[in-house]
């Protein structure tokens, strides 16, 4: 499995949106685990999905790009991550009118110049365009599919899967045909692509002499009781060829839109994460991009997704992930203070609540960038003592006591006067 051994993603020049690097650029040093943390509306999302394109550049261009011109193929390609296949909708739209933005990703073993990608963005004629040497890349890649279509490349480097998890479980058995429509971003076309495929091999599991790969077992092992059950691909009966979800304690199996909310949330994520080890090694996706893992789900079962990622990243993968939830927070700094035991002689003192090995993460796996109100972006990571902050998430709670305080405060005041007036 090729993997890089740094990647830095800089974004200088105009403000993109809400990111402020007309002051000074914003420079992100990407680790194989890097969490994205903020409010609504502050970037994570955006530089998850540049990061993105920029990772699996050659493959999208072939599939989406559509054009001899690298102008116009990388700009159809990074406004469709966002937006779907429209040309009403311009990513240049962020900047203030007259600026350019310049996104650089640097991916080599010191950040070099091994491999040095490069787009501006002009919000004067609403252009995306790939600057030299990325601009001769592209042109070359393109000149080499339309003479020879075999080049084009079949397998994707990287996997983005969206915040929008239940959508597919709303859709997969009533209109499979919606899930790859192009108005749909294709972030979310080829996530649909990737949940198609896992199907496939978890089928293939199922059926009787299947072997399911150890590391499936593993990750099974790990959700299956957060969730309270699992899904199944239903093969004979009523419910042939669709999906269901079996509840725990129980063999009665109910169809995947009948789950709750969680369920539907979490299910693609997980049959995505299992069925990598059914793929041939040079179409498995390196880069995972993950939106929100903890959406709809309880915080026991936002602590096995957890848990599930370091395990990836501690079989080779290297994810990226935006998140609002401090339990996200909470288990990924046990699981870096976990790294700190050996395995030798203290493991007859370790209890079943201490992380397993092949889930302890290293501080050097890891890397949380805070983004802020003002368009600025920092570390979170003491690396010294392997520790993400966790203020800046729970600043919400000490207000909420605070104002919990402040209200039995006056509520006593009140009963006081009451008291006093009454007396």
């Amino acid at each position: 499995m090729a993997m890089s051994t740094g990647e830095l993603l800089r974004v200088e020049g105009g403000d993109l949106g809400p990111l402020q690097a007309g002051r000074e650029a914003l420079e992100l040093h990407i680790r194989p685990l890097t969490v994205f943390i903020g409010e609504q509306g502050t970037g994570k999302s955006l530089l998850s999905q540049l990061l993105y394109f920029f990772r699996d550049a050659e493959y999208l261009l072939a599939r989406y790009g559509g054009q001899s011109d690298p102008d116009t193929a990388v700009r159809a390609v990074v406004e469709g991550i966002r937006s779907g296949d429209s040309t009403n909708r311009a990513l240049a739209s962020f900047l203030k009118p007259g600026e350019v933005a310049r996104i650089s990703y640097i991916q080599g073993a010191a950040l070099a110049s091994e491999r040095r990608r490069v787009i501006s963005i002009r919000q004067k004629d609403r252009k995306i365009s790939p600057l030299k040497p990325f601009n001769q890349e592209v042109e070359g890649w393109l000149r080499a599919w339309f003479a020879d279509p075999s080049q084009r490349p079949q397998f994707a480097q990287a996997l983005f899967i969206p915040a929008e998890r239940s959508f597919f479980s709303r859709f997969v058995n009533t209109d499979p045909g919606m899930l790859g429509h192009k108005v749909l971003p294709l972030t979310m076309r080829e996530f649909s692509r990737a949940l198609t495929e896992a199907g496939r091999i978890f089928q293939e599991w199922q059926r009787v002499g299947g072997t399911i790969p150890s590391q499936a077992r593993v990750i099974e092992g790990i959700v299956e009781p957060a969730l309270r059950g699992k899904v199944r691909y239903s093969q004979l009966g009523r419910f042939a060829g669709r999906w269901q979800w079996i509840p725990e304690g129980t063999e009665q199996p109910i169809e995947i839109e009948m789950a709750s909310s969680g369920q539907m949330e979490a299910w693609p994520l997980v049959l995505v994460a299992q069925t990598l080890w059914g793929l041939p090694e040079p179409a498995r996706p390196v880069y995972l991009h993950l939106e929100e893992p903890e959406t709809h789900l309880h915080p026991a079962a936002q602590r096995a997704l957890v848990k599930i990622l370091a395990y990836l990243v501690n079989q080779g993968f290297h994810v990226t992930l935006t998140t609002h939830s401090l339990t996200v927070l909470y288990v990924l700094n046990n699981l870096m203070l976990a790294s700190e035991l050996k395995t030798g002689d203290n493991q007859p003192f370790l209890k079943p609540e201490v992380p397993a090995p092949e889930l302890r993460l290293a501080p050097a796996q890891v890397e949380a960038y805070f983004f802020a109100r003002d368009g600025r972006v920092r570390s979170l990571l003491d690396r010294e003592e392997g520790f993400i902050s966790e203020a800046e998430l729970g600043r919400v709670g000490e207000e909420l006591s605070y104002e919990m305080n402040l209200i039995g405060a006056l509520r006593w005041q009140l009963q006081q006067a009451a008291d006093n007036a009454g007396g």
